[in-house]
């Protein structure tokens, strides 16, 4: 049984979407996964070129309800961090 002050950490990663332009109006989503929940952001990023902005990132986060807790990691495209839930969430 999980315990309310127990903090747990999370994933979020970062990439371009899949879907091709013209069924799909944003260009970038984020998933953070939370002990079998995932969470989604979805939004249009300028420049389109696979470059990611942290500060973007962070906020995208923390809309979510999250706040990162290690710097961002680029690998194959794809940004990843460690986050954990906001206190009071």
């Amino acid at each position: 049984m999980d315990s309310p002050d127990l903090i747990r950490h999370c994933v979020a990663i970062c990439q371009l979407s899949s879907q091709p332009p013209e069924d799909f109006t944003v260009n970038t989503e984020l998933l953070v996964l939370d002990n079998g929940e995932v969470h989604v952001s979805t939004w249009d990023a300028e420049p389109r070129d696979g470059g990611f902005d942290v500060h973007v990132l962070n906020d995208r986060v923390d809309a979510l309800g999250f706040m990162v807790i290690t710097d961002w990691e680029f690998f194959d495209e794809k940004a990843f961090a460690v986050v954990e839930r906001r206190p009071g969430r």
